[in-house]
């Protein structure tokens, strides 16, 4: 069994624009996103300058990322993000980690 992975987007939008981004992100997350095999987690941020919104997905493993970015109907809040804003995703393993003691 792989660890899991973390799947990173950040995106930089016009500040006018930013809560269309999070409503399509947080509608994408509701109704795909989270029902998908190996989805664990997902928290967005938004920038206070309005200019970036972050998209933090915990997922079981790397190819459970891939199979949903490859299903149509998840794609879809993909096009829709990139129609307005410029994505840039990444998927990331843990390499260290502090809690405070």
């Amino acid at each position: 069994m792989s660890d899991p992975v973390t799947f990173i987007n950040v995106i930089d939008v016009d500040p006018p624009r930013q809560q269309e981004v999070i409503d399509i992100l947080n509608e994408g997350t509701e109704r795909v996103i989270s029902t998908r095999p190996g989805f664990i987690s997902v928290t967005i941020l938004a920038s206070a300058d309005k200019r970036r919104v972050v998209n933090i997905a915990r997922w079981a493993s790397a190819d459970d990322v891939r199979a949903t970015q490859a299903d149509p109907v998840a794609a879809e809040y993909a096009t829709r993000t990139a129609a307005i804003a410029s994505p840039g995703p990444g998927i990331y393993a843990i390499v260290s980690e502090f809690t405070a003691s």
